[in-house]
């Protein structure tokens, strides 16, 4: 029998065809996948340069954030670039890894309102490839510290103990807060710790404060609070810097004579009690004034060393002190506002109304390098409660110390004596709170508080005996303890320790310290100054440039990124 081979033909003829299509589809999911493959890739480049873009951006407006201010006045528009050749981003456009991605960046640097010296539009962009970002901050520069948010700011354990103690605004500390006998509290409450009612956890039964926190503690008071760092006054430089810019706007005046322009210039006077030839350098400041004769300050205004002052002043800034302030006699506004009622206990509408009309009175703040001390420091009655008292922990004789301190810097809590890393890579217990590179003993009398005729004759001014040769008046002819009147900013990061033995104390501003010994008669009442609070810091119609020590080199108030922009790239 016979076959024909026809068919087989035919089947071999149909796989052909099978084998053809399937290795036309195979060849089509092939391409396919090269081709996604390829977009993939492309898009993982372009993503990359995307972020590189955007972090190239970032880094231009860095750059101009630190460096562009310093380089030269910033006006209404300021423009910086690689093309133009002064936007040396060396870190950037320099080939890392043999990337040389970047082509270019600009930078923008715009004063919105010249008023607000120190608060900048940065316009920043950046290309990568084909890939352009562009980005934009609202930034200060040395922007104000938060510790002058506050009537009352402790870089310590908080204490109110007693039921005549007022506080009109809000107070923090940067450790526990505790509360004895009932004060009043008109502001809310901050703790880095515990809220505590005589060192004991609270709340215990009822608050241990009265007032409007004592009505509303749920949302006026405040435990676990991130701690706010205090500003740092070893260098003084950018406030000299500041101070004399300008030396005929910036300084002191006693009725119509400029006793300080800028910056106190060393002096040298014949030593009390020694010979001409033996002179002795006066770095620092008295100043007494009147009704009729103020003391006016304005703007900046530099004391390398001591400041005795007391009575009447005006005028709106800031004296920056490099030793004590030695506050001899009330201290009072000869144009200040009126707290009655206080603005931190009205409405919030109605105290940004009082802060706003009382923008052109007196403000006056006192930086202090040494410590705060108010009353006659020389009488038995202040050393016996504000250094000695039993030589406990409250009095100045036993506070101080930075040596045990451990890594939370605060006293008497769990850490002391508990050795940890130090920041020269040692293993220690010490802090050095005030960043001084010194560790630093509890106060000495003698030699960080006494006005002695010693001390005295570095004081330019001081009252003098000239009965037979000049000799400095002892202290308890200049300064009493029968005082309780203070305005002003008082701040220090170390000792606030105030003697005040009038019947009734009244603060007008805002005390930060680290350390206080406040002893006071029969009340007092600390009324915070609304127009200092950082919320207006930039706000134009609510602004007063006092030169406040700052808190950080920059802060960023907003952020967004805008269209891409390739203008000068």
């Amino acid at each position: 029998m016979r076959i024909t081979p026809i068919k087989h033909r035919l089947e071999r003829g149909s796989v052909f065809m099978i084998v053809v299509v399937i290795g036309g589809i195979m060849g089509i999911v092939t391409a396919s996948m090269l081709m996604l493959s390829n977009n993939s890739l492309q898009n993982a480049h372009g993503r990359v340069d995307w972020n590189k873009a955007f972090y190239n951006a970032e880094n231009a407006a860095v750059w101009a954030a630190q460096n562009a201010f310093d380089a030269q006045p910033v006006g209404l528009t300021n423009y910086y670039s690689i093309k133009n050749g002064h936007l040396p981003l060396a870190e950037i456009i320099s080939p890392i890894n043999g990337d040389t991605a970047l082509k270019g960046a600009w930078v923008k640097v715009v004063q919105p309102n010249i008023a607000l010296s120190n608060v900048f539009l940065v316009t920043a962009s950046a290309r990568v490839n084909d890939k352009v970002r562009t980005i934009q901050a609202m930034i200060t520069i040395r922007p104000v510290s938060q510790v002058f948010d506050y009537e009352y700011f402790l870089n310590n354990w908080g204490w109110w103990w007693g039921a005549t103690i007022t506080g009109n605004g809000g107070q923090r500390a940067n450790w526990d807060f505790d509360f004895r006998g009932n004060p009043q509290v008109n502001g809310a409450i901050y703790a880095a710790n515990e809220v505590q009612e005589n060192e004991q956890p609270y709340p215990q039964s009822s608050p241990p404060f009265g007032g409007l926190a004592g009505a509303d503690p749920t949302d006026l008071v405040h435990q676990g609070a991130p701690r706010v760092t205090m500003p740092n006054l070893l260098d003084f430089s950018t406030y000299t810097a500041t101070a004399m810019a300008d030396p005929a706007n910036n300084g002191i005046w006693v009725g119509g004579n400029q006793v300080v322009a800028g910056v106190l210039q060393n002096t040298n006077t014949p030593n009390p009690g020694g010979n001409a030839g033996n002179l002795s350098p006066q770095t620092g400041l008295y100043l007494a004034g009147t009704a009729s004769q103020p003391i006016t300050i304005k703007g900046t205004v530099v004391i390398p060393g001591d400041l005795v002052i007391q009575g009447q002043i005006t005028g709106q800034g800031t004296l920056y002190v490099g030793g004590n302030l030695y506050i001899a006699n009330n201290i009072t506004y000869a144009n200040g506002p009126n707290f009655s009622p206080p603005p931190e206990t009205m409405p919030p509408t109605q105290r940004d109304t009082w802060a706003q009309n009382n923008m052109s009175k007196d403000l006056v703040a006192f930086a202090v390098r040494g410590s705060i001390l108010a009353g006659d420091v020389t009488c038995s009655d202040w050393k016996s409660w504000c250094y000695d008292i039993g030589n406990t922990s409250s009095g100045l004789a036993g506070v101080g110390s930075e040596a045990t301190l451990g890594a939370d810097g605060i006293a008497d809590t769990g850490d002391d004596h508990i050795p940890f890393l130090e920041p020269n890579s040692t293993m220690g217990t010490w802090y050095d709170a005030d960043g001084d590179g010194h560790i630093n003993a509890n106060y000495n009398y003698n030699t960080d508080i006494n006005m002695d005729s010693a001390r005295a004759s570095h004081i330019l001014g001081y009252p003098t005996d000239s009965s037979h040769q000049p000799q400095p008046l002892p202290y308890n002819q200049v300064a009493t303890d029968d005082m309780g009147t203070l305005d002003g900013i008082f701040y220090t990061d170390h000792a606030a320790a105030m003697r005040l033995a009038q019947n009734a104390s009244i603060f007008y501003g805002a005390l930060v310290s680290r350390n206080e010994q406040i002893i006071f008669q029969s009340t007092i009442v600390m009324n915070y100054d609304s127009r200092i609070h950082s919320r207006y810091h930039n706000n134009p119609n609510q602004f007063i440039n006092l030169g406040l020590p700052s808190g950080a080199t920059i802060q960023v108030n907003g952020f967004t990124e805008l269209p891409p922009d390739s203008t000068d790239l």
